[in-house]
């Protein structure tokens, strides 16, 4: 099995301490989010039992990819960063596959192209929503 997990929405908090859009790009912002523990956790256990994992996640310029890369360092190191795809600026999720798998994501748009393309998606509809497998 595969899983592809969304960054923003589902491992990290990004709304909660958001005040304006020029901060939340910024590389120092994005580094700094809180967790969502138990998906974290989740995520690092089925990296160490050898389940291929990907993290899919949209960056709105380079500065933001580096935070959001600083913020994978702390809290899944162990991640091969070649299953790091992070879209900068416009993109469908659903063109970046690289072997069939199933998108965690807490965006309604992307789980439907997902699906429309006939892949599976765990749609959590609450941002930090904890992922039941």
């Amino acid at each position: 099995m595969t899983y592809y997990f969304d960054m923003d929405g589902v491992l990290a908090d990004f709304h909660s301490a958001y005040t304006d859009r020029a901060q939340a790009l910024s590389r120092d912002y994005l580094a700094n989010l809180p967790a969502f523990e138990w998906n974290v956790k989740l995520l690092n256990k089925l990296i160490a039992e050898g389940v291929t994992c990907y993290i899919l996640t949209k960056a709105a310029n380079e500065d933001a990819k580096a935070g959001k890369l600083d913020w994978l360092s702390r809290y899944v190191p162990e991640l091969d960063l070649e299953h790091f795809i992070c879209i900068v600026g416009y993109g469908k999720k659903v063109d970046y596959i690289r072997e069939d798998g199933t998108l965690i994501d807490d965006d309604e748009k992307n789980i439907k192209q997902w699906t429309k393309a006939r892949h599976t998606a765990i749609h959590l509809k609450i941002k930090g929503e904890k992922i039941r497998l």
